[in-house]
């Protein structure tokens, strides 16, 4: 299924499990030495790390990011590739199953991941937060490759847009079943734990820490919610 998001076109995409492997670091984003540090570990992949698992030339790379900590922002990322050993210095990490964002361009490896990322980080995706990924093709003798950035998406909550990443995140209906539409804080036995409008729902989000690490502004996330709330199954008209 296509989407297209403020002129960013992008696909969801049902992916198997898929397990790779890769070396890599912990950083974070705001860390002044992030991209030397990340640029390092894909140098030592591509002249070594590939030989060691064995992998050839035409196989996909992966560049992961996985493990995140929202108490310091940090994350870890992992230069990866499908292999049947891991070697010392290396670990196995497993891509889950399920829903994914797909964004897709052609370039330089460098530059157009960076300048793609750039455009997806400005959507409003209900991100699981368990694996995202880029998946590198071979380059061609201009130098560019098929890239494409994979964004693991969550259930969410169709009142309140909160991923639902656990059982016990989901409401419940009124035979005590887990709701697929609704979260625990919206949604139980079967009722809407509060009677509210769609604003006044933006108005306490916007007072949750989770949304408030989501968006630079209050005024940028009552923005981006008018334009997504609209989308769920409770407010829509």
């Amino acid at each position: 299924m296509e989407q297209t998001m403020n002129e960013l076109n992008y696909e969801i995409v049902e992916l198997p499990e898929r397990t790779v492997v890769g070396m890599g670091l912990r950083t974070r984003n705001d860390a002044p030495d992030m991209t030397a540090r990340i640029g390092g570990v894909w140098a030592a992949f591509l002249s070594e790390g590939r030989r060691k698992l064995n992998a050839a030339p035409e196989t996909p790379c992966f560049g992961l990011y996985t493990n995140y900590d929202w108490a310091d922002g940090s994350y870890e990322m992992l230069a990866a590739a499908q292999s049947g050993v891991c070697p010392e210095g290396f670990r196995q990490v497993t891509i889950p199953a399920g829903k994914y964002a797909r964004f897709t361009t052609r370039g330089d490896v460098g530059r157009a991941t960076a300048e793609l990322w750039g455009r997806v980080w400005t959507q409003t995706l209900p991100r699981a937060c368990r694996v995202d990924f880029e998946e590198y093709g071979q380059p061609g003798p201009d130098g560019q490759a098929d890239i494409a950035i994979y964004v693991g998406l969550a259930d969410v909550c169709q009142s309140c847009g909160m991923p639902m990443t656990e059982d016990a995140q989901h409401g419940t209906e009124a035979d005590g079943s887990l709701s697929a539409d609704y979260c625990c804080y919206c949604y139980q036995k079967g009722a809407f734990t509060a009677q509210c409008t769609m604003e006044e729902m933006i108005d306490f989000c916007l007072n949750t820490d989770a949304v408030k690490k989501l968006y630079a502004s209050r005024e940028e996330g009552r923005r981006k919610m008018l334009e997504y709330f609209p989308t769920l199954k409770r407010w829509k008209r």
